[in-house]
């Protein structure tokens, strides 16, 4: 993946979707490959910093687990996040209300499909469902890079590097006043990119 400022730019505007230049752009990119349990999506975010934009590129996953495919924790299906652009939908917050774990967590309505054919491949089959779900973006393991997704996404958006969610959650900070703690997750796909 050649990832750059302005290639996501192009891509959103390809989109319709909206860059902001006060704030971080929080933009997910699905991966064309598809591995079951494997980390292999990235998240970029773009923030303004002393007049200049900056690029940070982290490897998560985008897709949940194999665990949460084949163990419906919703008899709806599983929830896999459908590309599309979440308006101030997160905010800077504790996953699962664990205070020693930061996160981006879902405040506002997002949209996923319900993936409920326990093939272990997900969103490839299912229907469209809107709400709340507390699909967070978040970490796995604190104390090594985490290679399996496993249990650690029944849904949610999930840094395989515990050090990266934190320098993420770091930069969202800086901006939570001025944005009154709500951020956007624009999740594409890598065939998107221009």
């Amino acid at each position: 993946m050649n990832l750059s400022i302005e290639t996501l730019k192009t891509t959103l505007s390809k989109l319709n979707y909206r860059w902001y230049n006060d704030r971080p752009n929080i933009i997910g990119i699905r991966t064309t490959l598809s591995v079951p349990d494997v980390f292999n999506d990235v998240l970029c975010i773009v923030y303004p910093d002393n007049g200049k934009e900056v690029l940070k590129t982290y490897l998560i996953t985008t897709e949940p687990g194999v665990k949460y495919q084949k163990q419906l924790l919703n008899p709806k299906g599983c929830a896999v996040i459908k590309p599309g652009q979440y308006e101030n939908a997160y905010a800077v917050g504790f996953h699962q209300g664990k205070t020693d774990h930061r996160a981006l967590i879902q405040s506002g309505l997002i949209t996923v499909i319900r993936d409920k054919d326990l093939d272990g491949t997900a969103g490839n089959s299912g229907t469209e469902d809107s709400g709340y779900f507390g699909c967070n973006i978040h970490g796995a393991n604190k104390l090594t890079k985490t290679e399996k997704i496993g249990a650690w996404s029944a849904g949610c958006q999930v840094h395989a590097v515990w050090s990266n969610k934190e320098e993420m959650v770091n930069i969202c900070e800086k901006f939570k006043t001025a944005t009154g703690n709500r951020f956007t997750y624009t999740l594409i796909k890598e065939t998107d990119l221009v």
